[in-house]
């Protein structure tokens, strides 16, 4: 019995290692990740213009702290033009004061999409950790009232998708208000997004009515690159990396 209770004891220590040093890693990732002088549209220079539909947009990648404050006000603006009603239809509420603190609180990241100086749509993300795992986390999508329906959040979220898996990040993921239709069907019917197990219908079945969100996600797959070659320095086609009708 003796033996046993050993043997048992050491597996243990030997699981316990190896997930400290799994989370060891992930922290290297997301440390790396979240310096602020990456450039991570660099690999991606046929994500850097989006030339659909009528338009010619610029798009670029920036750590909050490189952001300029005329910048981050029109950030602001668009999203309290997009989702003002929204929160304030949730048990969430709307407060401006809280809403700019979060966009810059830990460590986020802006993907912003410009048609010449104009902000036209944006991102607001950030590399993270969600119940242990490395995630890409997409807390908000925005896009101009007059560019919907062309293609661009589309396009705004394949990006973030391409930079996760680069990053590699395990899984991106999305908080959606239950309330606004168009957004539950632009992630689960148009990006095939699923439920996380993290969303309320999951972790918290009995009381699933009382929660006005629900949490999505999409498994990422990290980049194959050979021994010799750089990751970060490797370009990257539509071709070989969007999956989407329009690249193939």
């Amino acid at each position: 019995m003796a033996v046993k209770k050993l043997s048992k004891s050491k597996e243990k220590k030997m699981q316990r290692k190896e997930t400290l040093a799994a989370l060891g890693e992930a922290q290297m990732k997301l440390t790396r990740a979240n310096e602020p002088g990456n450039d991570h549209l660099a690999p991606f220079q046929p994500f850097q213009r989006y030339t659909r539909n009528g338009l010619e947009l610029n798009i670029e990648c920036v750590h909050f702290s490189n952001i300029s404050e005329t910048d981050f006000e029109k950030v602001f603006a668009l999203l309290e033009a997009n989702m003002k009603k929204e929160y304030e239809a949730s048990t969430w509420g709307w407060n401006e004061k809280e809403k700019k603190a979060e966009l810059r609180e830990k460590n986020p990241w802006f993907l912003i999409a410009r048609d010449s100086s104009q902000i036209v749509a944006f991102a607001h993300f950030k590399f993270d950790f969600d119940e242990d795992v490395e995630v890409l986390y997409c807390y908000e999508v925005q896009v101009v009232d007059e560019l919907r329906s062309k293609g661009v959040g589309k396009f705004m979220m394949q990006i973030l998708e391409l930079v996760g898996a680069r990053a590699a990040m395990k899984k991106i993921m999305i908080t959606v208000f239950k309330h606004n239709p168009r957004s539950v069907h632009f992630f689960k019917d148009i990006l095939k997004y699923t439920d996380d197990e993290t969303s309320p219908r999951y972790c918290d079945p009995l009381e699933e009515e009382e929660y006005c969100y629900e949490i999505m996600s999409k498994a990422l797959r990290t980049m194959a690159t050979g021994p010799k070659t750089d990751p970060a320095k490797e370009p990257v086609t539509l071709k070989s990396m969007c999956k989407a009708s329009c690249c193939k």
